[in-house]
């Protein structure tokens, strides 16, 4: 599974870090996490209207089913977030099957799209539970930075620190789009290669990282 990716070239030594060949600097300044993971996924920065439209493909498939939601509320609050994280993407495995079956090399990506949307619900609901607190339900007039804050948060923490912290995290996850072949991300891809269902490599994933 090791290679040379095509979509992020890093050299630490230099502190260069870029994807799709545009400098992580300016991506970070001026373009908002889904701008950049639709660079990522689909190799150009997007227009306004394909900004707006792949939004609203995120939101779509952002919904958490109720399975999911009893697998979390299953689990004692003493449990560790990633095993909580773990049985969940079991669950999608198992939920997206008929739907996607095991393949991972389709050009329709809205499998790997549908991770991207449902995984900041189903954290901020982990966050959540194992905190004694209520879900907070999603905001479909929120950006996704906005919206996980606001799930893991909801109402505790004033409007001008939100938005600042937001935008924080919107640059964190941005710099953090593509790990190119760090652990976690060499253990999805060894699963993918065997052709396994998409959110049972990305278990692999959490597991890795669950690790020191």
């Amino acid at each position: 599974t090791s290679c040379s990716s095509q979509i992020t070239f890093i050299d630490g030594d230099e502190g260069v870090l870029k994807y799709r060949g545009h400098d992580i600097a300016d991506l970070a300044e001026n373009n908002n996490f889904t701008s950049v993971i639709y660079l990522l996924l689909y190799g150009e920065l997007p227009s306004a209207e394909q900004q707006k439209n792949f939004l609203l493909k995120i939101q779509d498939l952002s919904k958490v089913s109720e399975q999911v939601i009893n697998v979390i509320k299953a689990f004692p609050k003493t449990a560790h977030p990633m095993s909580i994280l773990v049985a969940c993407f079991a669950n999608l495995a198992a939920l997206y099957h008929e739907k996607y079956g095991n393949n991972v090399n389709s050009g329709n990506l809205d499998f790997g799209i549908s991770a991207i949307a449902q995984v900041p619900a189903i954290v901020a609901m982990i966050y959540r539970h194992i905190s004694g607190q209520e879900f907070t339900d999603a905001n479909s007039e929120l950006s996704y930075s906005e919206n996980f804050f606001r799930m893991m948060f909801g109402n505790a923490i004033s409007s001008d620190k939100s938005t600042l912290f937001a935008k924080a995290l919107d640059k964190i996850f941005t710099l953090h789009a593509d790990h190119e072949q760090n652990a976690s991300t060499a253990s999805v891809r060894l699963s993918g290669s065997a052709g396994s269902n998409l959110f049972a490599c990305l278990s692999a994933g959490v597991v890795t990282l669950w690790g020191p």
